[in-house]
């Protein structure tokens, strides 16, 4: 017993098949997208030239077809008229009489004609559509009614061929593809149609020409497309290697921007390098100049303080010399105070471990050891920043600020903020109270001096400075990128 394919079967079959069409399409797709420029448009336009030129050729063919069958017909119509419509005659009431020898008259008009081109049969239709005659006899007296026949009866010429079913043929008829022509074969004086006839004539001769029309026309057709299609892959293959050299080009000059890049890159961060041991170098100076002072000058001019307070405590001193030694006391007393604010400012506390905040904390705290004032220090969020040279940069940065704000504006309100936004670190020294005064040209141009120091001082660490003097004070502000 056989067994029957079930449902579950069947829907496996068309997944199997689909999934094999959809992979022989991906990989045919693949092909093509691997081809060049030029071959892919080889083949679109194949497709598409080849196709529009199929497409006119068919045109063609068919309008050629069509002209011939029209003049077949209008021949056919002739030839009717010429040959069939005299041997008509009417009975004494005016009926048409379809006699023997109506029959023998029409016989001897089969198989006349050029050759591929001789009648074959001929039969004539009432107006009401009843076949009145015919050569063969076939269905004579039956009443049948079709579009040609109506066309005919209306006064129009049609033809068409024994393979397109219309009415009942024989197996000759059907093999031979005859060609039939319905053409008006007597019109009353009312001007309609009385009679028409229908003759079936040999097609062969006319085929032949057909085909041989639609073959020349693809032909020529095929002439014209491949030329053209020749010359358009000449110019699209001549323009796909232009292209292709300018993408060469295109590939090299971006392999060279990749590598200008990679360079710049890296000379960058030499440079960004090169400029934070430059900073540290500076710091390492200033310290060692801070401590030379201290260790040197300071000592020396402690000593020399030292022995003019032991001279102007003699006894036996004359007055003037009192007075110069007491102004040359007084010179040396004023010296050492700066000499030992600016050694302060130099000599770094210990930042190896330090945070930024404790930094800046230890910049506040020897501020106060030097000055005695306070300072209000504001955090907006929680930073723990642990960058030894970023911490020596913040330390300079707030101590000068404070320290330029004491010289020159001594009264003020001091406060530090540090706010961390977005991977940027803000740092600001304000003062609030008076605005600057500078009483000299030699305090104006330290306090450029001291600007300009922040500001190199910030800027090794890529980030920026900016000075905001106020009526009621003055802000310094430093911004530094933590991300770089």
């Amino acid at each position: 017993m056989r067994e029957t394919s079930g449902p579950a079967e069947k829907t496996a079959m068309l997944v199997l098949a689909s999934g094999r069409r959809e992979r022989w399409l991906g990989t045919a797709m693949t092909s093509i997208a691997n081809l060049s420029i030029a071959n892919q448009f080889l083949i679109a336009a194949s497709i598409v030239v080849f196709g529009l030129m199929a497409a006119v050729g068919l045109y063609t063919g068919a309008q050629i077809e069509h002209s011939a069958l029209s003049a077949a017909g209008s021949a056919g119509a002739a030839r009717m008229q010429t040959s069939i419509a005299p041997l008509l005659r009417r009975s004494a009431d005016g009926s048409f009489l379809f006699d023997e020898q109506l029959s023998r008259d029409i016989n001897l008009l089969i198989g006349q004609g050029p050759e591929g081109q001789r009648i074959t049969n001929v039969k004539i239709w009432l107006a009401d559509g009843t076949t009145a005659f015919s050569v063969h006899g076939e269905r004579a007296g039956e009443n049948q009614m079709f579009p040609e026949l109506e066309d005919a009866l209306a006064g129009k010429t049609v033809v068409s061929r024994t393979v397109e079913h219309k009415h009942e043929y024989s197996q000759a008829e059907m093999d031979g593809a005859q060609l039939e022509i319905y053409a008006p074969l007597v019109i009353d004086v009312s001007g309609k149609v009385a009679l028409a006839g229908e003759i079936y004539l040999e097609s062969k001769m006319l085929e032949a020409q057909i085909s041989r029309s639609r073959a020349i026309s693809m032909i020529a057709v095929f002439l014209v497309s491949v030329p053209m299609l020749s010359l358009l892959y000449l110019i699209v293959r001549r323009s796909g290697r232009v292209i292709e050299e300018q993408r060469q080009t295109l590939r090299e000059s971006l392999r060279n921007a990749i590598d200008l890049s990679i360079e710049n890159n890296r000379l960058r961060l030499m440079a960004d390098n090169a400029r934070v041991e430059a900073g540290k170098l500076n710091e390492r100076i200033l310290d060692q100049i801070g401590a030379d002072l201290h260790d040197g000058s300071l000592q020396v001019l402690t000593l020399v303080k030292l022995r003019l307070s032991d001279l102007l405590s003699a006894d036996d001193l004359q007055e003037s010399r009192r007075t110069s030694l007491g102004k040359l006391l007084d010179l040396v007393s004023m010296t050492l105070e700066e000499l030992r604010n600016v050694s302060a400012g130099l000599i770094l506390p210990e930042l190896e471990h330090v945070s930024v905040r404790e930094a800046i904390e230890l910049a506040l705290k020897r501020y106060l050891e030097i000055t005695g004032c306070e300072v209000k220090l504001e955090f907006r969020n929680d930073i723990d920043l642990r960058v030894h040279d970023l911490s020596i940069c913040l330390y300079r940065f707030v101590l000068e600020g404070l320290m330029n704000s004491y010289r020159h504006a001594r009264g003020n309100r001091q406060m530090v903020r540090c706010e961390l936004i977005r991977g940027r670190l803000y740092v600001s020294v304000a003062d609030f109270g008076a605005r600057q005064v500078l009483s000299s040209a030699k305090e104006v141009q330290r306090a450029r001096l001291g600007k300009v120091s922040q500001k190199r001082r910030i800027r090794s660490f890529g980030g920026r400075m900016r000075y905001f003097p106020r009526p009621t004070g003055s802000i310094a502000v430093a911004l530094l990128p933590i991300n770089a």
